[in-house]
């Protein structure tokens, strides 16, 4: 048996929230978790949803099917960024689709409009190795809930990314790893000489605060 592998064009999905044009004053580009379909990972986003604010929830290209809560209920969609064997062309991959999508959609709105990026979950860490290859200008990152797999080098990450501020996001109520906290993420951000701070949530849609969203377009 000898494993290969094929590069061809895949065709990716996202949501909108907001159309470009030369009204809108911050783009966001927000990453979704491992097994969390989009609809629901923009229902905790609905308050960062106005007029001069666009956002861009890209899906991962790894799409499966979830079970259904119920007999005869509609099927739903999940996908994930990498999978365990596969990581390094996965993230050869996302970072291709990812700069793509950036590159289309900001020659869509004004020259120079602040980029945000937000990454939940495992979205977080697909979030930093995107921008780790440096190909997308972008002016914070936000890190909520944050989950680096083991098969991904996390300090060589951070390390990569340019001096740009980090905010970490952890909340009580949401369980997913130790690391969840973000304690050791902030330390290993500070260790990287990155201008890092931490904030706490609740459960549920994730507050404009917690987020920083009154200090867009301030770097």
């Amino acid at each position: 048996m000898l494993p290969s592998s094929f590069t061809t064009a895949r065709t990716a999905r996202y949501i909108s929230l907001g159309e470009p044009g030369p009204a809108i004053q911050h783009v966001w580009f927000c990453l979704h978790g491992e097994a969390q379909p989009l609809a629901e990972f923009t229902a905790h986003l609905i308050n960062l949803d106005t007029p001069e604010r666009l956002l861009i929830l890209p899906e991962a290209l790894s799409r499966y099917p979830l079970p259904a809560p119920e007999p005869g209920a509609a099927a739903t969609t999940a996908a994930c960024w990498f999978a365990p064997d596969s990581v390094e062309p996965d993230l050869a991959d996302l970072g291709a689709y990812l700069d793509a999508l950036a590159a289309q959609v900001l020659a869509q709105c004004p020259a120079g409009v602040p980029v945000t990026v937000l990454g939940c979950g495992h979205g977080a860490a697909a979030a930093a190795c995107w921008l780790a290859a440096g190909h997308t200008t972008y002016d914070r990152l936000i890190l909520y809930a944050s989950v680096f797999p083991p098969e991904l080098d996390r300090q060589a990450t951070l390390a990569r990314l340019p001096k740009r501020p980090v905010t970490l996001v952890a909340t009580t109520t949401d369980v997913f790893t130790p690391e969840a906290s973000a304690e050791g993420l902030l330390h290993d951000l500070h260790e990287a000489g990155l201008p890092a701070q931490l904030r706490y949530v609740s459960e549920g849609p994730l507050p404009l605060a917690s987020l920083g969203a009154a200090g867009e377009g301030i770097s």
